[in-house]
Order: structure tokens, then C-alpha cells, then sequence
């Protein structure tokens, strides 16, 4: 159910992008203008959802090393476009304005899978820390017997 989710926020940040560019994001064209455009979608997708690179790239038939590139090189698209930076804080203002609301329209039987799936990964992790938590005593243990042999060692020269 989640993943249902976040593929309905990915395509509405899709369409508020495409509204304040009046752009095309599946558009696979090169011109600057698109990589921006791009990039804000990209941003918003990774600021407000869970999803990885793969799976936003995945939504505009992109490769996820594009997103990663596209997100890297936005800062500097809006540091010398200033008009650009304005059409992002615009965008950015929507998001933000229309997310707060959006976000806790969630069903209780939505918020109690993801709580439950959240205690499942919480455990694993609990069991996975315990698990190196006895690897480095183990190494610990060897490295202490090792600093005494050495020791013993020097001793008998």
C-alpha cells in the first residue's frame, strides 16, 4: 500500500512541476530548461518521500545515476539563475503548502502497516546490532590475546 502512495505523490509532484514550467518531464531532450525542471522533480521526490533513486528515476525512464547528477548540480543552476531560483521557491511553497495536508490523509489501516512494518525493521536492526556487538568482543578478545603474545614474545629476546 505504500508503495501506491508514493507513486500518487511522485505523480503529483510531477504535475506541479509541469504547472509552474509548463514543461513535459517525460520530454527526453536535453535543453536546459528540461534539466531543470527535471532536477526540481527529482528534489521533491527525494525531500518528501521515501523513494530510492531507481524509483524516481524509474518514473521519467531515466537512469538512476541522472537523478543523482541532476540533484548535485541543482544548487548551482540556482545559484546562477536567479530566476530560476524564484520558479523553484514557488514550487517549493506549493509542495510544502499542499504536503502538510496531504500527509495525514493516510487510513488507519495504512498508518497501522507502516507501523508494523516499521516494528519488523526495527527488530532486525536490534538483532543485527546484537549480532555485532558480539563480533566486536570477539575481536576484542583476540586482540587482547594477541597484544599478550606479542608481549610474552618480546619478553623472551
Amino acid at each position: 500500500m505504500a508503495h501506491f502512495y508514493y507513486n500518487m505523490k511522485l505523480e503529483y509532484f510531477k504535475d506541479i512541476v509541469e504547472k509552474h514550467t509548463e514543461l513535459k518531464l517525460k520530454n527526453p531532450t536535453r535543453k536546459f530548461e528540461y534539466i531543470f525542471a527535471r532536477a526540481c522533480y527529482y528534489y521533491l521526490c527525494r525531500k518528501y518521500t521515501k523513494c530510492s533513486f531507481q524509483q524516481i528515476s524509474k518514473t521519467l525512464n531515466k537512469n538512476h545515476a541522472t537523478v543523482i547528477h541532476s540533484l548535485k548540480e541543482l544548487p548551482y543552476i540556482l545559484k546562477h539563475h536567479k530566476h530560476l531560483q524564484t520558479m523553484f521557491n514557488q514550487i517549493l511553497k506549493e509542495a510544502d503548502k499542499d504536503y502538510i495536508f496531504e500527509s495525514t490523509k493516510m487510513s488507519i489501516d495504512d498508518l497501522v502497516k507502516e507501523y508494523n512494518f516499521l516494528l519488523l525493521k526495527n527488530g532486525e536492526l536490534q538483532n543485527k546490532l546484537v549480532n555485532q556487538d558480539k563480533k566486536l568482543k570477539s575481536i576484542r578478545s583476540e586482540n587482547k590475546e594477541m597484544k599478550r603474545i606479542i608481549y610474552i614474545m618480546a619478553d623472551t629476546d
